[in-house]
């Protein structure tokens, strides 16, 4: 499950171009944030692709006493994350392992898993029940992905809006080029299905900019 693209250089710069790259970035995590105090205030959260740190940067700053489990394959990602945290007195327990390695002993009820399930090619499905099944009942689940219903109608739009935030027309030929290659994306109905058979009722999409698509869903048996 660990994309090599990860471990490149240019991954320093991440966050730096991140923003460039996919409109709204910064909402998918604000709006994270305004759903989930509408709901309880978390004491166990895991990230799953934790590398940048934006969740710790966004959820630290509301819930500063949780216990932050932040799992990430990539050492490269998981430096950029620490990093940006240096200087945060949060208690965050570091793990450079994918969901599979994670103990199954251990729910949370709050987990976290953004703009990464679209880098799997063979796993998605595994790696959703393997996310669903950390979450306790009752509990909290963010994912975002680019979507595959949505791509192909979608991409010239999102290709002429990075070129407007002045990303080169050479980075543009990779995004383009990278689909199939190294960039999936995820079947909606897929995930649906998966949540649905891991005890997730009501899944909402909360987010949407051109193929990228962001949904909550709340672990339990009763409508909310």
């Amino acid at each position: 499950m660990t994309n090599k693209n990860w471990e490149r250089p240019e991954v320093e710069y991440y966050q730096q171009t991140i923003r460039s790259k996919i409109p709204g970035y910064d909402l998918i995590y604000e709006q994270m944030l305004a759903i989930m105090k509408t709901h309880f205030i978390p004491q166990d959260i895991l990230i799953v692709g934790a590398g940048g740190g934006q969740e710790l940067h966004v959820l630290g700053e509301q819930y500063p006493q949780a216990t932050y489990t932040a799992l990430d394959p990539s050492r490269r990602m998981l430096e950029l994350a620490k990093q940006r945290m240096n200087n945060r007195s949060l208690k965050i327990d570091w793990q450079q392992i994918t969901i599979d390695k994670l103990s199954s002993e251990k729910e949370y009820d709050m987990v976290t898993c953004h703009l990464m399930l679209h880098f799997l090619k063979e796993e998605k499905a595994a790696v959703i029940n393997q996310i669903s099944q950390r979450v306790k009942a009752g509990g909290i689940l963010f994912i975002s992905a680019i979507v595959e219903e949505e791509k192909d109608n979608t991409l010239p739009y999102w290709l002429q809006h990075m070129q407007l935030y002045n990303v080169s027309a050479s980075d543009c030929k990779k995004f383009e080029e990278s689909f199939d290659k190294t960039t999936h994306p995820l079947s909606a109905s897929l995930l649906l299905q998966a949540l649905n058979a891991n005890g997730f009722e009501t899944v909402l999409p909360y987010f949407k900019s051109y193929a990228l698509e962001a949904y909550v869903a709340k672990k339990e048996r009763k409508g909310w």
